[in-house]
């Protein structure tokens, strides 16, 4: 195994492929919707590392880490975290060193995935978690990642991952991780009546618009015309989340005026916040010591400050000061780089 080049994280999960260096220098994110696309995963990962050798000297080992293995094109997490691994297998066959993390900081080749499924699986949040209790292993920290379809609320205590759920269903049932984000959430799932102009107003059960409409509205999360992974298929843009808002409600988008779509923005940026902050107390009902700091990640991480009750926010960005990327969006990869780095040198 050569022993110079960089390490790549790749976090492979149900929505994006998020791939990263170990040095922060480097970071990229697709749109890959597995439950579309799931035969096509090894492709994409293949051009992916291809297109990072275009700058870059060939990478010394592939750090991967899941969430896909969720999505609904799979039987099982069994079959899905198998299938994710013989992708990557394929898309990288000729880097010698592919290591999947495991739920709880081990290693394990692809090839064994199929008898460590469940430690693969979901394991992409206690990446984060450890390389962060690795930077402040003095006090107690919540880490929380808000994503674009989950949030992660991770306590850590004295350098160790404090959480008491280890796997995607208990953490659910701990508050430590909240089926929503700033971009997939069907806000259908998250609130059932608007007050439009003083009037309560059901809304419609449907897929009609997603938190990424409430949060292009509010101007929190920057246009991007290119990306049609919205409710409609139409551009993630505030002209067409104005349109996605007015079938919310069966309403006409020439009908419904700015003001109208700005109450409703508003209202279902609150039921975020609200569902975001019970989970948050769940989780903190349960630590004795004091919270010294809160770290903040993720596409929603401007959220944060909204629901910790003042609490100091430590960024990302605050605790790698000399990456040259935003590492907020693609943390775990990174995290996993990092970590996979230092599992090989100690080797």
């Amino acid at each position: 195994m050569a022993d110079t080049g960089p390490i790549l994280g790749f976090d492979i999960g149900g929505a994006n492929i998020k791939v990263a260096t170990s040095d922060g220098h480097y970071v990229h994110s697709v749109s890959f919707p597995m439950w579309r696309s799931q035969n096509q995963l090894g492709t994409q990962i293949s051009s992916l590392i291809a297109e990072f050798r275009k700058a870059h000297e060939n990478p010394r080992a592939l750090a991967v880490t899941m969430t896909g293995e969720l999505a609904d094109s799979f039987n099982s997490k069994r079959d899905g975290v198998s299938s994710i691994c013989n992708a990557v297998t394929e898309g990288a066959a000729d880097i010698e060193t592919i290591l999947c993390y495991e739920t709880g900081g081990q290693w394990c080749r692809a090839d064994e995935a199929d008898n460590r499924w469940a430690q693969l699986a979901a394991s992409n949040w206690y990446a984060m978690a450890h390389h962060c209790s690795q930077l402040l292993s003095k006090g107690t920290h919540i880490l929380i990642d808000v994503g674009t379809t989950t949030t992660d609320i991770v306590p850590l205590a004295e350098g160790q991952v404090a959480t008491k759920g280890s796997d995607d269903t208990t953490r659910l049932q701990h508050g430590e991780l909240v089926y929503c984000g700033v971009e997939r959430a069907s806000l259908s799932s998250i609130v059932s009546s608007l007050t439009i102009d003083g009037t309560p107003t059901p809304i419609a059960r449907e897929r009609f618009a997603t938190t990424l409409d409430t949060f292009l509205i509010t101007g929190e999360i920057s246009e991007r015309p290119d990306d049609i992974e919205t409710a409609d298929s139409k551009p993630a843009t505030r002209r067409a989340a104005h349109r996605r808002m007015a079938r919310l409600i069966c309403q006409c988008p020439e009908l419904l005026s700015d003001k109208q779509a700005r109450q409703m923005a508003q209202q279902t940026r609150e039921a975020v916040v609200q569902l975001l902050s019970s989970a948050y107390q769940q989780v903190t009902s349960q630590i004795s010591s004091p919270i010294d700091s809160i770290i903040a990640i993720g596409q929603g991480d401007f959220l944060v400050p909204d629901f910790t009750g003042g609490l100091p926010i430590q960024y990302l960005r605050d605790l790698h000061p000399g990456s040259s990327q935003n590492l907020a969006r693609i943390g775990p990869a990174f995290a996993v780089a990092v970590l996979l780095e230092q599992h090989l040198n100690q080797a």
